[in-house]
């Protein structure tokens, strides 16, 4: 037999693909293999691994042993270069600077491929590179991949894919040889690619981006150096799988060398992705120039072309080396190792001297508008630096760096938080000390984020303001925060109105202390004293003892007992040091030496002069500061000692010398001028300006020359200026003196002087200003401070028995300025301060009515106050139901709000005034407000179980297995998510990115906005779990179940599967006690505890990766329990997200609320049956068997709002702002807007904080009711062809006649079933309706006795039909009745009330028309063709095939031909048989002359999504069609079809007739529009051919209001001929009209 064994030749034979009769195959194909092995760097002895049959029998010994000596030496290369991702070199000391990653080629390794002849000492990674200058943080890996082609056996079907998914997850799962997390993505990444390995971190690079989880790792890359990569493929890998292919070693073709092929697809569509990321990092390619030996011949392996990208930022470079040897060096010196290592170098160095604390390479000009948009915020405050830095000087506060306190806070090596306290008197100069450790810091190198608490600006006293401040400083300089805050901007979400709470949840906890961060963050938070919560801010901090980032902060301010108190709990948590600033004598003197050297005199009076002030000073710098400031006016030395005699020691003393100096000094015009700066400064919200305040003073004070020499005389050292022009007094002290100090002069009544300035900003917003319709109307500066400010001083002011208040407030409320007011907050976006108003006016009216109390009713102004609280709530509700629209239309205000507000409010009737011809006018609206937002079908057929709310939708999951998202905005469907069986629980994941399913049979996870399935996972048998969780960044789910065991399933396996947690023994092991199964189970928000409540047993609360209790909850009446009585059971259970509370209900209905680490609970006695916690922790909401919802305020346990309606509730939620609630009743979902819930979400922080830390003994005001009249709603709605009147069906089966020359609704018929369709004869004479169970009316009208009142119709006969109805329809002259259901199509006789034709319905997804002048012929409209049939008995006259053909483009604009972005699809229940396309309506233009057909095709289950067409009927001939047999059918322009949501109709424009000189491409009459809603919910209508510019021809009339968006009330909406929209609302109907010649401008 012939001995298969490899030979080493010295001079290789010509390389050839022999045949299989080839006798020298096997030695042929070993020599060729290993020639071609060596020219793509693969290792020679690869080959040789085959597989023998069994008769190949070794006979040469001595060949056989060398053989099995290469393997072995194969086997050990293998085991000494590893596969994975694998560390080579490490800093000693602290986290690496930077990653750089190696990846070989084809047949490559992840050590020999980078080691010159194979050898451990040329690895040049590991032996030469860590000791080059610049290398020492940076951490070294390769990665290894089994791209070996030499394998045997079948055909290998990895691919380039495979090994880029591959290296992903070892970057983000990877461990080292300790064991620990790799942690790639903290610090930037560099690769090294050689060959291939170019091409698998390129798809690496393109599969990470898309994917979630790997984003972050993506991200860090900042640079890769291409070795020879084949962008675009080389030759020779197709030689290589051919020679594979004919193998008798049984070797295979390989996937992935296919691959490389030249041009390949999979090549083609790497460049073309990879395309789009590069321009994000730096790239270096470098190329072979020598050819590579192969077989007999040297030929190139790559092209330069092949090696390089060709973009316009590559750096490209050529080597002295072949394909093999590009990546291979012979020394330190070699210059192609010198040329690889200088490009490293540059990139560290670059990384290096970013000024990020990561990755920011990646985040160079970063887009932060999105952000500044989320936090409200637009940078560090750095005029509060800039001021605080101006007033210190070169040399001082040095000692503050030499504090042992700070050293220990500043060296701590260590990963942990640390804070820095610096305290001091009033005055000692401590935000002098913040600003110059800013600067200290930041010339350290250190990264610093800075705040300043100011008592004088209302937006710098919260804790609120300083968090956003905070995220906005962070996010510059640390990209993950940047992309987590803009994931929250792009969910809807806005901080700038939320709880200090949330905003530290959302994002330092759920974000920033995740992160894992190479340096500190240092903060330096000034003037803790004037912040309106410091004991808030402290709690909060004290959560940071867990962040992975080190935080280092420094807090600055007075030291009070109750600050003291909150220090000290934190210390229990965070290490605290602490400063005094009791060593300024230095600083103190070298100011004062600076400021005196200015005086006239000689040295040694100087001298004395600062010894005496120094010593006086007791280390006040304030003091020093106005102490100078008098001496310094003295102008002889007699004056100036005894200037140092009379000065008080104290700061009080020094400001009654300062005060009385003043109004002794000063003309009593000059004490009624400063008078009213003082109360400008002292009582205003935020300091003004000099520009502001001059216009504040007037009218008393016009043309002052220069108002800042004018302050400094007549307000003398009380007042400062800052380099921003802004006024405000020189310290807190100084104004605490002028307020609390009666008697002055210049004294000042908070109430009184709140009250002046109210009078003076309602005075000036009253004045009549045309020009603000017109202009912006903030530009104007004061105008901004009065019409935000008002009512803030309103709400300080005194209620006295003097009416001027109230009758400038009511005389304002009464006059057009009031909407002018609106339009401008509006176009600010800071409908906030309508909020403000309407609850300061109530407070107002409230304390002026205790004081009318006591004088004559006559007195009282009983019309001004009436309509002042219709006002407060008018202005309420237009922030609720108008307040989107509002922002983006202002002037609105003026039309369209009115017209759609319930016509007993004041908004209403006033505005009754002001309409003009033009005005558009709405009726069918109610008379008043109510606190139902939207009311609508979830699901006809089958249950609705869960709601809960996200950021931007709500989720309510149906008995069929969907889980159907609804817009939280629109409430308008979103999506749905198809389980396939009966959701039994489901859970979003924190950032709802992914979602949990867990059914009967199967768990499944999907991707929500793509819709798409992820894992499909089976359950556990006899075992169902209660409840889930997603935890360690949503790549593991977890479940407790009624088996009392918690699972979890690791999404990233291959085949996940549920398995429970090592170590769970079961809940039964807990003090041996053996319970039964769980009743109620809730995981905490984090998925580290989940509480269970069992029958008979107190709550319990476990640690979930623990597996050990925490704690349990026991009732304070069953602790005095027998053994033998049972514990309360506890029912329904919920956590507050915020606060780690757990709030429950008690089975006789009572509410608790605990937390797990506390042993007592608070409870309130009531009986409730179901509990839900807002997701802003703020609130929770309750219901009783009796249908009535509460909502409680969580930190009082009091209810602040209730809501009684006769149906129970199935489950509810709050909306993450706290403003909405949401319930599930019988089939319906309601949404509910109370203005409680609105006064409270719009509050400001300052009562928020306060109330939350001064617990529960405070009592709120009495909780609001609302009773909920429910309405049945619409199911059926047409309007009369002939005149304006409508005729509605409902849920009940009533049908009612309505808008018949304003008469309201009569009813028509009574009947048991949801009306479906109610239909009019063209004359209206006869009315057909029909309901859910097929049974039809015919009824005809009656003669009318009185014609200013409704229509009505008696019962002609009645039809029973056993299917499913699909259309019913009348002919023209009323004389035939059609009725299509899903199996058959029937015709009825009106005279003979007989059926005359019966036949099964073929096409049961078309729609019926009357033909448009043809009497006795009716069209069928399908979605290929359309049918002519006689009226008379159904005969079949035609059949057109529609010829569809895309429009051409009007003349002046382009028509695109792709599909219409962002075209949302329309929700349509669907079964298995409905998998076609379906004509869902026909609109008739108003002559006749055209049709245009709505044609739905499926998309995915339960999804449809419409296209238009128009049709011309005079195509549609009514004699038997001969030789033409088709139809045009033409698209709608994608003009139209992009912008709109709803096609409504036609609509004539009789006024625009004579502009159009032609019909238009689709047929249209020139007096007709085609009238639409939008998807910003906006009226619309379009103008075929006429000679208008293109931009001009959608034309925008009027918003629909957001209570009445709905998915059943839009379904119903319509027009009239003449173009009046009429429009479902809360079961009545709406009828809009003058609008279709009015055209809406911005």
């Amino acid at each position: 037999m012939k001995v298969f064994h490899r030979l080493r030749r010295k001079k290789a034979e010509p390389l050839i693909i022999p045949t299989i009769t080839d006798t020298s195959l096997p030695s042929l194909h070993q020599q060729q293999t290993e020639s071609l092995s060596n020219a793509l760097d693969i290792h020679p002895n690869a080959i040789a691994v085959g597989n023998l049959s069994s008769d190949a029998i070794v006979t040469d010994q001595a060949k056989g042993d060398k053989f099995e000596g290469k393997r072995r030496e194969w086997s050990i290369e293998r085991h000494v270069d590893p596969l994975g991702l694998n560390v080579i070199y490490a800093p000693e000391d602290g986290a690496p600077a930077v990653d750089i990653i190696l990846v070989h080629g084809l047949g490559g390794t992840s050590q020999k491929t980078w080691s010159r002849n194979k050898d451990p000492q040329f690895f040049w990674p590991k032996e030469w590179l860590p000791s080059e200058p610049g290398f020492a943080q940076a951490r070294i890996l390769s990665f290894g991949y089994n791209a070996h082609f030499a394998s045997s056996g079948r055909e290998n079907i990895l691919s380039i894919t495979d090994f880029a998914k591959d290296l992903l997850f070892g970057m983000k799962y990877g461990l080292d040889q300790n064991s620990q997390e790799l942690e790639i993505g903290n610090a930037p990444v560099i690769f090294v690619v050689h060959s291939m390995g170019g091409l698998v971190v390129k798809k690496a690079f393109i599969l990470g981006q898309n994917d979630s989880q790997y984003q972050q790792v993506i991200a860090s890359t900042c640079a890769i150096l291409f070795l020879s990569t084949p962008h675009r493929g080389s030759n020779l890998a197709e030689l290589l799988n051919r020679i594979l292919s004919v193998s008798v070693f049984n070797h295979s073709a390989k996937r992935y060398i296919s691959e490389l092929k030249q041009n390949s697809p999979a090549l083609q569509d790497i460049n073309e992705q990879f395309r789009n990321l590069a321009p994000r990092m730096q790239i270096f390619s470098f190329f072979e120039t020598h050819q590579t030996a192969v077989g007999p011949k040297k030929m190139m392996v790559l092209e330069k072309d092949s090696s390089i990208l060709g973009y316009p930022d590559e750096v490209s470079k050529p080597l002295d080396a072949d394909h093999h040897n590009v990546c291979k060096y012979t020394s330190q010196q070699d210059p192609n190792y010198v040329s690889v290592r200088n490009a490293l170098r540059s990139v560290l160095r670059r990384v290096s001297t970013s000024d990020t604390t990561a990755h920011a390479l990646v985040t160079n000009n970063v887009d932060m508008s999105r952000v500044e948009a989320l936090l409200a915020t637009s940078g560090a405050p750095e005029d509060d630096y800039e001021f605080f830095r101006s007033r210190w000087m070169t040399g001082s506060c040095e000692w503050v760096l030499q504090r042992p306190g700070f050293l220990a806070w500043l060296e701590d090596r260590s990963n942990l938080s640390r804070i820095l306290w610096v305290h001091g008197v009033p005055g000692c100069g401590k935000s002098v000390i913040s600003a110059f450790l800013i600067r200290s810091l930041h010339d350290m190198g250190y990264d610093c984020q800075y705040f300043f608490f100011r008592y004088g600006d209302s937006a710098k006293k919260s804790n609120n303001s300083l968090l956003r401040s905070l995220a906005y400083q962070i996010s510059l300089q640390v990209p993950e925060l940047h992309a987590h805050l803009q994931k929250l901007a792009d969910d809807g979400v806005r901080l700038e109105k939320a709880e200090s709470r949330i905003i530290w949840q959302k994002v330092f906890t759920a974000a920033l202390c995740r992160l894992r961060l190479r340096k500190p963050l240092y903060w330096i938070l000034d003037g803790l004293d004037e912040c309106e919560s410091p004991q808030l801010l402290l709690s909060l901090l004290a959560s940071i003892s867990s962040s992975h980032v080190a935080l280092r902060i420094v807090l600055v301010g007075r030291k009070t007992n109750a600050f003291l108190a909150s220090l000290q709990r934190l210390e229990a948590s965070i290490p605290v040091d602490k400063i005094a600033v009791d060593e300024t004598k230095d600083d103190l003197e070298a100011y004062v030496a600076q400021e005196v050297q200015f005086m006239r005199g000689d040295p040694q009076f100087k001298a004395r002069v600062i010894k005496k002030v120094c010593g006086l000073a007791h280390g006040n710098f304030l003091w020093v500061y106005l102490v100078l400031k008098e001496i310094l006016q003295c102008h002889t030395e007699a004056a100036i000692e005894q200037a140092l005699k009379e000065l008080p020691v104290d700061l009080e003393p020094l400001y009654q010398r300062m005060e009385m100096t003043l109004s002794e000094t000063s003309r009593p015009a000059d004490r009624k001028l400063s008078r009213l700066i003082f109360t400008w400064v002292v009582c205003s919200q935020r300091a003004l300006t000099l520009e502001e305040l001059s216009e504040a003073l007037k009218p008393e004070f016009l043309h002052l020359l220069d108002l800042r020499l004018t302050i400094s005389q007549v307000c003398g050292n009380f007042v400062v200026i800052d380099n921003k022009s802004r006024v405000s007094m020189v310290h807190q002290t100084a104004r605490e003196y002028l307020v609390k100090t009666p008697g002055l002069e210049h004294s000042i009544a908070l109430p009184i002087g709140h009250e002046e300035i109210f009078m003076r900003c309602i005075s000036y917003l009253s004045k009549p200003n045309p020009r603000l319709r017109i202009e912006q109307p903030m530009e104007q500066t004061f105008r901004r401070y009065a019409a935000t400010s008002w009512p803030f001083h309103l709400g300080l002011s005194v209620a006295s028995s003097n009416n001027s208040v109230l009758v400038a407030l009511s005389h304002f409320f009464q006059r057009t300025c009031l909407l002018d007011w609106i339009s401008s907050l509006a176009a600010t976006d800071d409908l906030r301060t309508l909020v403000y108003a309407s609850q300061n006016i109530t407070t107002y009216l409230g304390k002026k009515s205790s004081v009318d109390a006591e004088s004559s009713p006559l007195t009282h102004r009983l019309y001004e106050k009436e309509m002042l609280e219709l006002w407060a709530v008018d202005l309420m509700k237009v922030v609720g139901r108008f307040g989107t629209q509002l922002v983006k239309h202002p002037k609105s205000i003026y039309t369209v709000v009115p017209a759609f507000c319930p016509t007993d409010t004041m908004i209403s009737q006033q505005c009754k005034n002001i309409k003009t011809s033009q005005s558009i006018t709405a009726t069918g609206i109610s008379q008043r407000w109510d606190d139902c937002l939207s009311r609508f079908y979830v699901a006809r057929d089958c249950q609705s179980l869960k709601i809960t709310c996200m950021d931007r939708h709500f989720v309510i999951s149906t008995s069929d297995g969907v889980l159907r998202l609804y817009d939280i905005t629109t409430n308008q469907p979103w999506q749905e998510i198809v389980h396939g069986e009966r959701i039994l629980t489901f859970k979003f994941s924190a950032s709802y990115e992914k979602c949990v399913t867990y059914g009967l049979r199967e768990t499944r996870v999907w991707l929500v906005k793509q819709r798409r399935q992820l894992h499909s996972i089976m359950n556990p048998s006899n075992a169902r779990a209660l409840d889930l969780a997603f935890v360690n960044d949503d790549s593991t789910i977890i479940s407790c179940s009624d088996d009392k065991r918690i699972r979890r399933c690791l999404l990233h396996e291959i085949e996940p599967g549920w398995q429970i947690v090592d170590g769970d023994r079961g809940f039964d092991s807990t003090e041996g006690k053996r319970y039964n199964s769980p009743r109620r189970v809730a995981f905490d928000p984090l998925g580290a505890q989940v509480a269970v409540s069992f029958r008979g047993f107190p709550l319990l609360v476990w640690d979930v990766e623990g597996a050990e209790l925490i704690g349990r909850c026991v009732r304070a009446s069953d602790r005095n329990r027998s053994k033998q009585d049972l514990y309360s059971e506890v029912g329904p259970l919920c956590w507050n997200a915020v606060t780690g509370h757990l709030l429950g209900l008690y089975k006789d209905g009572c509410i608790f609320k605990w937390h797990p680490l506390e042993y007592s609970s608070q409870e309130v006695r009531t009986v409730e049956t179901g509990i839900q916690c807002s997701p802003n922790g703020a609130l929770f909401v309750t219901s009783n068997s009796d249908g009535m919802l509460k909502v409680w305020s969580f930190h009082h346990l009091t209810t602040i709002y209730q809501l009684s309606c006769h149906l129970p509730v199935t489950d509810m939620a709050l909306s993450p702002d706290g403003r909405r609630i949401y319930d599930l009743r019988d089939l319906f979902c309601n949404v509910w807007e109370p203005n409680a819930l609105i006064r409270i979400a719009e509050a400001d922080e300052k009562s928020s904080e306060t109330s939350s830390t001064m617990g529960g003994s405070t009592q709120l005001s009495l909780a609001s009711e609302g009773l909920a009249e429910v309405s049945e709603p619409l199911t059926a709605l047409a309007v009369g062809p002939q005149t304006s009147c409508y005729c509605s069906g409902d849920d009940v089966g009533i049908v009612r006649l309505g808008g018949c020359d304003g008469q309201p609704p009569s009813q028509v018929s009574q009947g048991f079933m949801p009306v479906d369709y109610v239909l009019w004869s063209d004359d209206e004479s006869y009315l057909v309706t029909a309901d859910l169970g097929g049974r039809l009316n015919v009824r005809s009208r009656e003669p009318s006795v009185d014609p200013s009142s409704n229509a009505s119709y008696s019962l002609l006969f009645e039809v029973k039909t056993g299917y499913g109805l699909r259309q019913i329809l009348l002919s023209h002259d009323a004389e035939y009745l059609l009725i299509a259901t899903v199996a058959f199509t029937e015709l009825w006789s009106l005279k003979t009330k007989s059926m005359l034709v019966t036949k099964p319905n073929t096409s049961p997804y078309s729609r019926w028309i009357n033909h448009p002048w043809e009497c006795d012929i009716v069209v069928q409209c399908t979605s290929a063709d359309v049918r002519l049939l006689q009226w008379l008995n159904l005969s079949e006259v035609g059949r057109l095939q529609l010829k569809q053909e895309p429009c051409q483009a009007d003349p002046g604009f382009e028509d695109e031909s792709d599909p219409p972005r962002g075209q949302p699809a329309s929700f349509y229940p669907m079964r298995n048989d409905e998998n076609h396309d379906a004509v869902d309506e026909v609109f008739i233009s108003s002559m006749g002359a055209r049709l245009l057909l709505q044609i739905s095709s499926p998309v995915g289950q339960r999804q449809r999504i419409p296209r238009y067409v128009g049709l011309s009927t005079s195509d549609l001939p009514a004699n038997p069609i001969s030789g033409n047999t088709s139809i045009v059918a033409q698209e709608l322009p994608s003009l139209i079809s992009k912008s709109t949501a709803r096609i409504l109709g036609f609509a004539n424009k009789n006024s625009r007739r004579s502009s159009y000189g032609q019909l238009s491409k689709v047929g249209l009459e020139p007096e007709d529009s085609l009238v639409f809603l939008d998807h910003e919910n906006w009226i619309c209508s379009f103008t075929f051919g006429c000679d208008v510019p293109p931009d001009t021809r959608i034309i925008r009339h009027f918003f629909v209001p957001q209570d009445w968006l709905n998915l059943d009330s839009l379904r119903l909406a319509t027009i009239s001929k003449d173009g009046k929209f009429y429009c479902p609302k809360h079961g009545e109907v709406a009828v809009v009209s003058n609008w279709l010649n009015n055209e809406w401008v911005d």
